[in-house]
C-alpha cells in the first residue's frame, strides 16, 4: 500500500510539475529574502535586541488582548479564534471551518478557491458560510478538534461543536459547493415517477440510482450516507414500481447510469439485502471510468484512486490517424480485462514530458505500450515496433498471470563517468560499481528537478574531492528518475545510501547533510545519532506534491549487497 501511495504521489507530481515549478522558484526567492532580513536583524547591538524583544512581547500581548467576540472577515471568509468561535457557530447554520498553517503549500493553493466560494455563498445569502482558523496560533482549538495536518476542514451544523463533519470532497470551487449543498440539503432525491427518473438520469453524465422496496431500510441509510460524501456523482432513490419497470430492475439493487461506453452497470445487494459501502464505493469508482481513459490532469485522480493496481498504458500520437484507430481496436482487450486492469491512453504530443521520461518513452516510440503494477512499481513493455492488438493482449495476459519479466530503465554509460571526483552511475553500471566488494560506495540518488538535491550538489562535490585519492571509497550519484535498480525504491529525493565493502548490510543515511558529518560517517562507518531534523522540518512545512517528492525522508529498511 505504501508503494502504491508513493507511486501515485510521484506520478501526480510529474503531471503537475511543469505548472508548479515557477511558483516554487518564486517561493524559494521569497525565503531567501526573509533569510537576508533576519540576518540583518541579528547584527543589531544587544541593547537594540532587548528593546526589540520587549516591543515584540508588548505587541503580542496587545494582539491577544484585542481578541473579542467580534467576527472579522478576510475576502468574505470569517476569521475565527478561541474567543469568537462559539458566536460564529451560533450565528451560522452551516459553517465550514478551515484549520490552516501559513507556511502550508496546500493551504496556500486552497486560499483563493476558498475565498471565491465564500464570496459566492455570501452573495447568495446562503445559510452556508466559510471560516478559517490559523491553527498554529490557536492551540486550544487545534487540540479540541484533533488537527494533525493542514489544511483540515470541518463542517459545523446548527452550532453543534461536539460532532463536526470532516470534509471529504474535492478542494475545488465546484467540489466545496457540491459537498456543502449535499450536507445542507435533503440528500439524495426520491424519484417517484418514470418521467422524473428519466429527467434526472438525462441531466447528468453519471448518476447512481438505488432501487429499494423500503425507503426506511438499513440499506437505504447506508446508501444515503455514502451519497453525502461522494463528491463527483449524483445519487437518487426510488421505490416506485413504474421506475423499476422502465429500467428493468429488481428491488434492492443499484444502477450506475453513464453517458459513455455500455451506458449502465448494475450492482446487486446481498441475498439478505445488506449493502456493503466499501463494495459499492469500489463499484462506483471502477464503473465511473471510461473503458479506455485519456490521461490528463483532470483524470489523474480518478485513475490513481480507481482501486485497480494494474494499468495498461497506450502511448500514441493523436495527430496520426492510424494510431488513434489503434485505441479503438484495443477496446476489445480492455473489455476482457475490465475490473482487473485499467486501460489508459497517453498522447505523446501533449505536454507530459516528465511522464514519458518516467516510462522511458519518447515521441518517436509511439505507438507503444507499457504496463505498470501500482502496488510493486514494476513496469513491463513491448519491444519497439512490435505493438499489435495480439502482442498487447499477450502482454496483458502475461502480466496478469505473473509470468512477464519487468524492465528497468537505464541511460547509456557516459564516456567520462569516472573522470570527476563524483562518479556518475546509471542502471547499466550500477552493479559493477556500487556492489564492488572491494569498495565502500556512498551514492546520492537524486531527481534533476529536486530543490534539496540542488542544495546538496556543492557539498557532495566537496565530499568527492576530499576522498578522490582514496582507493577504497567512492562518492557517486545517480539520476533516479532516468535509471532504475531492481531492488531499490525511493520515497523521496535525495536518498543517500552507503554500500560498504565485503557485502555488508547497506546503510540508509539519514544524518545531517554537511561535509563534516558526511566525513565522520565515512571514517567511522557509523550512522550519526543526530537526525537531519532541520531539513526534515523544512520538508514537513512544504505540503505540496512536488515537496513530498523532494522529501528528505528515505526508506527505513536495509538491503544487503547480496540481496541486490
Amino acid at each position: 500500500m505504501r508503494t502504491h501511495t508513493l507511486l501515485t504521489v510521484a506520478l501526480l507530481g510529474l503531471l503537475l510539475w511543469a505548472s508548479c515549478s515557477q511558483a516554487d522558484d518564486n517561493e524559494s526567492k521569497e525565503e531567501e529574502t526573509q533569510e537576508d532580513l533576519s540576518k540583518e536583524t541579528t547584527e543589531e547591538t544587544p541593547g537594540e535586541e532587548e528593546e526589540e524583544e520587549e516591543e515584540e512581547e508588548e505587541t503580542e500581548e496587545a494582539t491577544k488582548k484585542e481578541k473579542t467576540t467580534e467576527i472579522e472577515e478576510e475576502n468574505n471568509v470569517m476569521v475565527l479564534h478561541n474567543i469568537n468561535f462559539d458566536r460564529a457557530l451560533s450565528e451560522n447554520q452551516y459553517l465550514l471551518v478551515e484549520f490552516y498553517a501559513p507556511w502550508c503549500g496546500h493551504c496556500k493553493k486552497l486560499e483563493p478557491i476558498y475565498a471565491e466560494v465564500a464570496g459566492m455563498l455570501k452573495e447568495e445569502g446562503s445559510a452556508m458560510r466559510l471560516a478559517k482558523v490559523e491553527a498554529t496560533e490557536e492551540p486550544e482549538l487545534t487540540l479540541e478538534f484533533d488537527v494533525q495536518g493542514f489544511p483540515v476542514l470541518e463542517l459545523f451544523i446548527n452550532g453543534d461543536r461536539k460532532k463536526p463533519i470532516k470534509y471529504t470532497g474535492k478542494r475545488s470551487k465546484e467540489g466545496i459547493i457540491q459537498w456543502m449543498k449535499r450536507h445542507a440539503g435533503p440528500g439524495a432525491p426520491v424519484l417517484d415517477s418514470a418521467d422524473s427518473a428519466a429527467q434526472f438520469i438525462e441531466s447528468h453524465n453519471i448518476t447512481v440510482v438505488g432501487f429499494f422496496d423500503n425507503l426506511e431500510s438499513e440499506a437505504v441509510k447506508v446508501f444515503k450516507e455514502l451519497a453525502l460524501n461522494y463528491g463527483d456523482t449524483e445519487f437518487a432513490l426510488s421505490a416506485c414500481p413504474e421506475v423499476f419497470q422502465k429500467y428493468e430492475v429488481k428491488a434492492n439493487s443499484v444502477v450506475l447510469f453513464k453517458k459513455f461506453d455500455e451506458g449502465r452497470a448494475d450492482f446487486s445487494l446481498s441475498e439478505e439485502g445488506v449493502l456493503n459501502p466499501e463494495n459499492l464505493t469500489t463499484f462506483i469508482k471502477q464503473n465511473s471510468l471510461e473503458l479506455i481513459i485519456s490521461f490528463r490532469q483532470e483524470t489523474a485522480e480518478q485513475i490513481f484512486n480507481s482501486g485497480i493496481h494494474l494499468h495498461s498504458l497506450l502511448f500514441i500520437n493523436s495527430a496520426v490517424e492510424s494510431q488513434t484507430a489503434l485505441v479503438d481496436e484495443s477496446r476489445t482487450i480492455a473489455k476482457e480485462f475490465k475490473g482487473k486492469m485499467l486501460f489508459v491512453v497517453i498522447d505523446v504530443a501533449a505536454a507530459l514530458e516528465n511522464v514519458l521520461n518516467y516510462f522511458g518513452v519518447s515521441e518517436k516510440d509511439a505507438p507503444t505500450a507499457r504496463l505498470i503494477n501500482m502496488e510493486t512499481g514494476k513496469k513491463f513493455s513491448i519491444a519497439a515496433g512490435d505493438l499489435s492488438i495480439d502482442s498487447l493482449r499477450q502482454l496483458c495476459q502475461d502480466v496478469a498471470g505473473g509470468s512477464a519479466k519487468p524492465y528497468y530503465r537505464s541511460e547509456e554509460i557516459p564516456e567520462d563517468w569516472n573522470k570527476e571526483p563524483v562518479k556518475v552511475l546509471v542502471g547499466k553500471n550500477f552493479e559493477s560499481v556500487a556492489l564492488d566488494p572491494t569498495k565502500n560506495v556512498f551514492v546520492e540518488f537524486y531527481a534533476p528537478w529536486c530543490g534539496h538535491c540542488k542544495d546538496l550538489t556543492p557539498i557532495w562535490e566537496q565530499l568527492g574531492e576530499k576522498y578522490s585519492d582514496r582507493d577504497d571509497i567512492i562518492i557517486a550519484k545517480m539520476d533516479a528518475t532516468a535509471n532504475e535498480v531492481e531492488s531499490l525504491t525511493f520515497s523521496g529525493f535525495p536518498t543517500l545510501k552507503y554500500f560498504p565493502a565485503d557485502g555488508k548490510e547497506v546503510v540508509d543515511y539519514t544524518g545531517k547533510r554537511d561535509l563534516e558529518t558526511f566525513s565522520q560517517f565515512l571514517e567511522n562507518g557509523v550512522l550519526p545519532t543526530e537526525s537531519n531534523e532541520a531539513e526534515d522540518e523544512f520538508d514537513k512545512e512544504g505540503g505540496d506534491d512536488e515537496e513530498v517528492a523532494e522529501s528528505a525522508e528515505v526508506p527505513t529498511n536495509t538491503t544487503s549487497k547480496d540481496e541486490l
